[in-house]
């Protein structure tokens, strides 16, 4: 019996020393596995990408080594949205006009583009357009065209290009035609006509350093003039601006009208010269894309009103007011530079 008794206590120790063997073994597997996941882990970005994170992601985030998460209740808006606003804000400040060609424009003839009847669609187009061939012009545009914030964003951007923006009256008021009846509009009319839009544009505007605008032209809707016009302009400081060559690109003419006036000026258009065009005409905005590089080849330059009158020494008074510059025999206010000076 005894030896049954200390057979049994001999068998129950082994059993007892084979499981805590196996239990030590266990323990150590189990710190062993512990360990090299935690050394095969992998972050990028913030997110574990090692296989093994789905067992061992309460390990991972209470290891403060590992970058926390961007939070849910941060801004939304994605970083190249950022980004994509700051540089556009970068590109607007450092908008530079200052050609080289600006600082000896004696060696040029100079030109002075203008389109009437705008803010329109195509504006946009003729900004970026003339700055590939270090220009810009002149838009003479409409009160009754500009609905917001949209047309003003457009004017300010020419403007932050050397763009002048100038006043072609509120509601497109012709002078001679424009009262009662068809009757020659009175100067009350008129006169609101055009200050009622320089006061739009002057509150909405800004030059490139930020001041208040200025608006120094006005172009009398169909060139027609009254004496109440220059009294109105000779009041207002501004200088009325007709033109040397018409685009021909209003009423019934043709795109090959047109295309003519642009051919045929190359080489005998002088320096000072203002073109009248429209910037409603497709047309006008097809033709220009094809002529202008054969005029910047030719020695022509093209700017605003305001930067011709400052690279000739003209002011503005030179040619506000009455019938200071005005040609008596054409209906027309003469080239600018010959209200000055005689041109090349």
């Amino acid at each position: 019996m005894l030896k049954r008794i200390v057979a049994l206590v001999i068998v129950h120790a082994i059993i007892l020393s084979f499981l805590g063997c196996n239990s030590n073994k266990a323990q150590l597997s189990s710190n062993d596995v512990e360990i090299i996941v935690e050394e095969e882990i992998i972050v990028e970005g913030g997110e574990i990408v090692s296989d093994e994170n789905n067992v061992n992601s309460n390990i991972i985030q209470d290891n403060q080594s590992v970058e926390t998460p961007v939070s849910s209740e941060q801004p939304s808006t994605p970083s190249s949205q950022i980004n994509s606003t700051e540089s556009t804000k970068k590109e607007d400040d450092t908008i530079n006009i200052d050609y080289e060609w600006k600082s000896h424009s004696q060696d040029y003839k100079l030109i002075a583009f203008t389109f009437d009847d705008g803010p329109k669609d195509l504006m946009g187009g003729y900004v970026n357009y003339f700055a590939e061939f270090e220009g810009a012009g002149t838009f003479f545009v409409n009160g009754r065209n500009i609905n917001g914030e949209y047309e003003y964003n457009k004017m300010q951007n020419a403007i932050n290009y050397g763009w002048d923006i100038g006043n072609h009256g509120d509601n497109h008021l012709v002078a001679t035609i424009g009262g009662a009846g068809g009757s020659e509009a009175t100067y009350d009319l008129l006169r609101a006509d055009i200050c009622n839009l320089s006061q739009k544009l002057e509150s909405n505007l800004k030059t490139r350093d930020g001041a208040a605008y200025r608006i120094l032209f006005y172009r009398p809707p169909n060139i027609k003039p009254t004496a109440n016009t220059f009294k109105i302009c000779a009041e207002e400081n501004l200088a009325a601006i007709w033109l040397s060559h018409d685009a021909l690109d209003w009423g019934n003419n043709s795109k090959e009208d047109s295309y003519n006036v642009f051919k045929q000026g190359i080489g005998k258009w002088k320096d000072g010269d203002i073109i009248l065009c429209h910037e409603t005409s497709q047309n006008t905005y097809e033709i220009i894309q094809e002529v202008l590089p054969d005029y910047f080849r030719a020695g022509y330059r093209f700017c605003s009103i305001s930067e011709l009158m400052e690279l000739r020494g003209i002011t503005i008074d030179q040619i506000s007011g009455e019938l200071k510059n005005y040609d008596n025999n054409q209906g027309m206010v003469k080239n600018i530079i010959d209200a000055a000076k005689g041109g090349k």
